[in-house]
């Protein structure tokens, strides 16, 4: 996959996380780039576990709050964002830019509860990952 700066989530995780129950804290559009229209996601991702906490609930481990930045965006879905939007899965396949106006990669953020979106862009990126901070 050449999603770049890829290395600083995969370090995290030792691999590509499953983005399974993953949530989507933030997406921004913005047409006004210099690489076209672009579109920021900010996600929480973590490692599920067996492991139960006093209260019951599961614990997670390497919570990451990462952001994707992607450039020369072609938007073909985006729809029920609300309080809270559980991905069920985070999928990237490649394409051919020839055939899709220089776009290099197809992206959906698949849903279990809230945000759903499909779109293609030239460039992916991870801009950053760093340790989860909840909002208090």
């Amino acid at each position: 996959m050449n999603i770049e700066n890829a290395e600083s989530l995969t370090k995290v995780f030792g691999q590509w996380p499953s983005f399974h129950d993953a949530e989507v804290i933030r997406v921004v559009l913005d047409r006004s780039g210099a690489r076209g229209p672009t579109l920021e996601a900010t996600i929480h991702v973590f490692e599920g576990t067996d492991a139960l906490d006093a209260a019951g609930r599961y614990i997670s481990k390497n919570d990451t709050e990462v952001t994707f930045g992607f450039t020369g965006v072609a938007l073909l879905e985006l729809d029920s964002f609300n309080s809270q939007n559980v991905l069920g899965s985070l999928d990237i396949a490649e394409l051919r830019p020839d055939d899709h106006d220089g776009r290099r990669f197809h992206i959906e953020l698949r849903s279990v509860d809230g945000v759903d979106a499909r779109f293609e862009c030239e460039t992916a990126t991870v801009t950053s990952a760093k340790a989860w901070r909840p909002a208090v």
